[in-house]
């Protein structure tokens, strides 16, 4: 008996009370596309879980993988059905098990559905009775070596031996549209899956300085954009050049200021590309004091002239903390090859720490802002970036 079932549990969505439909269903559909759209997949929704039936001549370890960075998963089980009978649990438990190399297991069961004849501590008993039988393996409820689960609802039952961690949250899509600046870096990747994971649907801008760049950092943008969108619904990726701006700042204000102005500029293009895609915020990788630029006063400054809400997912944490989180979701290791980044293109020697937006606005007053706004704006390329 293989299973044949991806029972699929989530967190969060339980507690979202009258609007739980909504997210359950955004999450289901999250799911198909995962999946792929070359068969007509069996996903159904049951009493707080989620269940994929999988066909003959699917690997069913495969599709797991496929639909594991679906955000709003908490764990995905590769899972055998049985009528809701400890007569039958207990085959299918004693059955999933074989061949497993294991010292200690325990039985967990749950009943969303009530009503059978039996609880589940008997089904503890009863079926880790059967289990330590078959494999000689010692009952151990505080730090099993395998565990077995056994979920009973009033129709039918699921066994399962098998989990792989999901990344939990909220489904992409359920929390609206934001504008994410996503560079070549460390920072700006994970702020990106920090509002992805709070189910956000991403539209991705990309700042490059082409033509005095390669196009390196466009390239590595894209490479990060589509790993970060795997098992996702599609998404778009904006490239806005911006070395010709970059051009107009160095030769028209004081180097101390430089920065500052890439930033609001950068802010100030986004704002338009947001608005023109019904995003409702901008977010970045900014976190506090980590360079110049993060100041208090410099982030204020920055944000003054944004017409909607810019977050900041990172604002609180540290570098080692955001590149240990870049490791743990696999975007570090394209983050630190090198590329020609459009911030460090230009580089005063020593940027103001802080500013006001009274003292920007002074300096930009030598700059044709909403010229060039308008022109680099007119020189962006857009592309879709589908789940892989």
């Amino acid at each position: 008996m293989k299973p044949t079932i991806l029972l699929i549990h989530y967190g969060e969505l339980a507690l979202k009370g009258k609007n739980r439909d909504l997210f359950e269903k955004r999450l289901v559909d999250n799911i198909r596309i995962a999946l792929g759209s070359e068969s007509d997949w069996n996903v159904r929704r049951l009493y707080g879980r989620i269940v994929v039936q999988v066909e003959d001549g699917n690997d069913i370890y495969e599709l797991a993988q496929r639909i594991k960075n679906v955000f709003g998963i908490a764990n995905i089980a590769s899972a055998v059905e049985a009528k809701p009978t400890l007569e039958a649990i207990e085959e299918a438990a004693v059955d999933i098990v074989k061949g497993k190399d294991f010292e200690s297991f325990a039985i967990r069961a749950r009943r969303p559905e009530k009503g059978q004849s039996f609880s589940s501590q008997d089904i503890g008993i009863k079926v880790g009775a059967a289990v330590q039988v078959a494999s000689g393996a010692k009952v151990d409820l505080t730090n099993p070596a395998l565990t077995v689960g056994v979920v009973v609802m009033k129709q039918r039952a699921f066994v399962y031996a098998d989990r792989i961690k999901g990344p939990g949250g909220l489904p992409v899509g359920s929390s609206g549209t934001v504008a994410c600046l996503i560079s070549g870096g460390i920072d700006s990747p994970v702020a990106c899956w920090r509002m992805m994971k709070r189910g956000c649907l991403p539209l991705f801008i990309h700042f490059h300085s082409a033509p005095f760049t390669s196009n390196a950092s466009k390239e590595k943008a894209q490479e990060i954009v589509e790993y970060l969108m795997r098992g996702q619904p599609s998404a778009k990726l904006i490239t806005v050049p911006f070395g010709e701006l970059q051009k107009k700042i160095v030769t028209g204000v004081p180097a101390k200021y430089r920065i500052m102005l890439y930033r609001r500029f950068m802010v100030r293009i986004a704002n338009e590309l947001a608005r023109g895609h019904d995003a409702k915020a901008l977010v970045s990788g900014e976190a506090l004091g980590q360079v110049a630029s993060q100041t208090l006063s410099n982030l204020a400054s920055i944000e003054d002239i944004s017409d909607m809400p810019l977050l900041r997912p990172l604002i609180g944490m540290d570098k080692q903390e955001i590149v240990d989180e870049a490791k743990r979701i696999g975007t570090f290791t394209m983050s630190i090859e090198p590329h020609d980044d459009c911030c460090s293109f230009l580089m005063p020697k020593n940027p103001v720490t802080r500013s006001t937006p009274k003292d920007l606005g002074y300096v930009e007053k030598s700059l044709a802002c909403e010229e060039l706004v308008k022109a680099a704006l007119d020189g962006c390329e857009e592309e879709a970036v589908q789940s892989l």
